[in-house]
């Protein structure tokens, strides 16, 4: 089996194109503001990370085909790991970052297309002792909320 060269490919799949790219954009920002921090402090295990994009519209198929192009177990490396977190631990995550910055009261909008993880977030906050005050949906694509 192939060993780690000089560089860790990191493979990430998230919505490039689509409804939600500008989501997708903020994620990539993200991912790449970490990157940068690890190589700035000398990497993972002295190698540099690199990432590579693969665009998944966030569409289940799409998804699955962007996973599938990333062809990282073809590259012959001799571990490999898919890392996606849970609705419920996104939900906590959000929870606990909300208690962390003293959020009494919050209100929780979704878009209909991610009840579950909004039901999640209303059971975390009130599990961590904060008040949800409203909580609701809108509907994607109506202005002034989702143009």
């Amino acid at each position: 089996m192939k060993k780690w060269g000089s560089v860790i490919v990191v493979g990430a799949v998230f919505p490039v194109t689509g409804s939600i790219a500008t989501d997708g954009k903020d994620m990539q920002n993200a991912i790449e503001m970490g990157v940068k921090k690890i190589n700035d402090r000398g990497g993972m295990i002295g190698k540099n990370l690199k990432i590579e994009v693969a665009d998944d519209d966030c569409d289940p198929q799409m998804a699955t085909t962007a996973a599938n192009s990333a062809k990282l177990p073809a590259q012959g490396y001799d571990t490999l790991f898919l890392i996606n977190s849970l609705t419920p631990d996104q939900a906590q995550t959000a929870a606990d970052y909300m208690a962390a910055n003293q959020a009494k009261k919050v209100v929780l909008i979704h878009d209909n297309s991610a009840k579950d993880l909004g039901d999640f977030s209303k059971s975390s906050v009130e599990k961590s002792g904060g008040a949800v005050i409203a909580y609701g949906a809108i509907n994607h694509g109506i202005y002034p909320y989702f143009v």
